[in-house]
């Protein structure tokens, strides 16, 4: 195991020093939340970390959440799954990509770029293929992720918006509200921290993000040495990374 110290700079007077290391094993997509970590290599097996090693969880898929509501899934053929007693149940839903980091909501986006949500009680006592059910957003985004307080999408061309006024029951917030820059993902962590990934790779945290200002009022770039990255999930103080060739990076 490598041991790195990159430098994050905050402000431009000041840095502050992130130490950061690189974790056993290659991963597609990596998601964090209360705790838990979850990835998904390029072979769609899935992992989720236990001390200092990811343990084999049965099971094949594209894209893999956990959040408040549970852990969540998607296959490559757009299957959703949810982890139900140690066992992958089938679930209601074609979707592409799936974010569960709300307050006990799960959201997700599906081929044709539409965004679903599930309220509280439906996303909690999904079980089977005929749950849960769903509201649709209006928009289409290619990314969708949620925190405590707002959601966060990316479309096709790399636009960002904000969706505000989210609750536990009224998962689809009120309306979007656009932020400046262009990211190829987005992510919010268990504290409503945003961080995003651009195009070429390069990674970016939101900096003023409140109650009152869920949207924040401006990106920082975050300097990593020249690496380039392909995910982002941040929880409890901690940043998780996958790099573009899968490498995994811890920071904190």
């Amino acid at each position: 195991m490598r041991l790195s110290i990159f430098l994050l700079l905050l402000f431009p007077a000041c840095s502050w020093a992130l130490i950061c290391k690189q974790l056993s094993g290659r991963m597609k997509q990596i998601d964090a939340s209360n705790g838990q970590v979850y990835a998904v290599d390029f072979r769609g097996n899935v992992f989720t970390r236990r001390g200092e090693f990811w343990a084999r969880i049965p099971g094949n898929l594209h894209h893999v959440t956990v959040g408040a509501s549970g852990v969540w899934g998607v296959g490559r053929d757009g299957v959703l799954y949810r982890l139900v007693s140690g066992f992958w149940a089938i679930l209601a839903g074609q979707l592409t990509q799936v974010d569960a980091g709300g307050d006990q909501i799960l959201v997700g986006v599906d081929r044709r770029r539409f965004v679903f949500c599930a309220n509280r009680r439906a996303a909690v006592s999904a079980a089977n293929s005929n749950s849960p059910t769903y509201h649709t957003i209006p928009g289409r985004m290619k990314y969708y992720s949620c925190g405590p307080r707002a959601c966060w999408g990316v479309n096709t061309g790399g636009n960002i918006y904000c969706r505000v006024h989210i609750k536990r029951s009224i998962c689809r917030g009120t309306h979007w509200v656009r932020v400046p820059g262009r990211l190829s993902m987005v992510e919010v962590g268990t504290d409503g921290t945003v961080y995003g990934i651009s195009h070429s790779g390069q990674v970016y945290r939101r900096i003023g993000v409140t109650r009152n200002r869920p949207q924040g009022r401006r990106w920082v770039r975050m300097h990593f040495l020249q690496r380039r990255f392909r995910h982002v999930s941040a929880d409890l103080g901690i940043l998780w990374l996958v790099e573009r060739n899968g490498n995994v990076i811890q920071c904190q």
